[in-house]
C-alpha cells in the first residue's frame, strides 16, 4: 500500500474539551489569549499560535473550564480496494501519528478508566456494609449508585470511560457483579469489563 495524498486542513473544526487548572492562569477566570498561550505552550512544541484558534472559553466551574477550539491537522490517506482510508494524522507540529494506533491507545486509557470506577463503585458497597451490616437492596445500577451517593462515594458514578451506563447485579446474599460494556458499547460480548465482588465476612 502507498500514500496518495496528504489532506492539509487549517483550521480543521476538532472540539477539545480540555479541562484547563485555572490555578496556573493566576486568576479565577481565563480569558481566549489566556487559553491560547496556555495551548501554545503544551510540551514538545507541539501547537504554534498559528496552529490553534480558540473559539470560546466557558467556565465549567470556580476551578476548570473548556476550550473550544479548531486546530490545523494533516491526514494521510490511502486507497484501499477502491475505498479511500484515513491513516495517519499529525496536530500541528507533532509527528505523524497512526490512527489505528491512537484508537487503540484511547482504548486501553478508557478500559483503565473504567476499571478505576468499578473499583470506586467496588469500595462505596465495602463501606455501605460495615456501616450497615449488609449490601443495600437495588433494582438496577441507577438505584445502587443512589444508595451509595454521597455517603459512602466520593462521586455519583454514573456511566463508564466510554459515556455509557453501567449494570449491577446481585449474586447471592453478599457478592454483587458491576459490569461495563466496553469499547464496543455493547453488553453480553467479549470486551465487556466486569468486575465481581464477594462481601461475605
Amino acid at each position: 500500500m502507498y500514500i496518495l495524498r496528504m489532506f492539509r486542513l487549517s483550521f480543521l473544526p476538532l472540539i477539545l474539551p480540555l479541562v484547563v487548572a485555572l490555578a496556573a492562569c493566576g486568576g479565577r477566570t481565563i480569558t481566549r489569549s489566556g487559553a491560547e498561550n496556555l495551548l501554545t505552550s503544551l510540551p514538545s512544541g507541539i501547537l504554534d499560535s498559528e496552529d490553534v484558534k480558540v473559539l470560546s472559553v466557558s467556565q465549567a466551574s470556580s476551578g476548570s473550564a473548556i476550550v473550544e477550539t479548531t486546530v490545523r491537522a494533516a491526514f494521510r490517506v490511502e486507497k484501499v480496494k477502491g475505498d479511500w482510508v484515513v491513516r495517519e494524522v499529525r496536530v500541528g507540529n507533532h509527528q505523524w501519528e497512526s490512527i489505528e494506533r491512537l484508537l487503540a491507545a484511547l482504548s486501553r486509557i478508557k478500559t483503565e478508566q473504567t476499571r478505576q470506577i468499578l473499583d470506586a463503585v467496588a469500595a462505596g458497597l465495602a463501606r455501605y456494609k460495615e456501616k450497615n451490616g449488609r449490601l443495600p437492596t437495588f433494582d438496577d445500577y441507577a438505584d445502587l449508585s443512589d444508595s451509595l451517593y454521597p455517603d459512602y462515594m466520593a462521586e455519583s458514578y454514573r456511566l463508564d470511560a466510554w459515556r455509557q451506563p453501567l449494570k449491577a447485579f446481585r449474586e447471592g446474599a453478599d457478592t454483587i457483579r458491576l459490569v461495563s460494556a466496553g469499547p464496543d458499547e455493547k453488553f453480553d460480548s467479549p470486551d465487556d469489563i466486569v468486575l465481581v465482588r464477594s462481601y461475605a465476612h
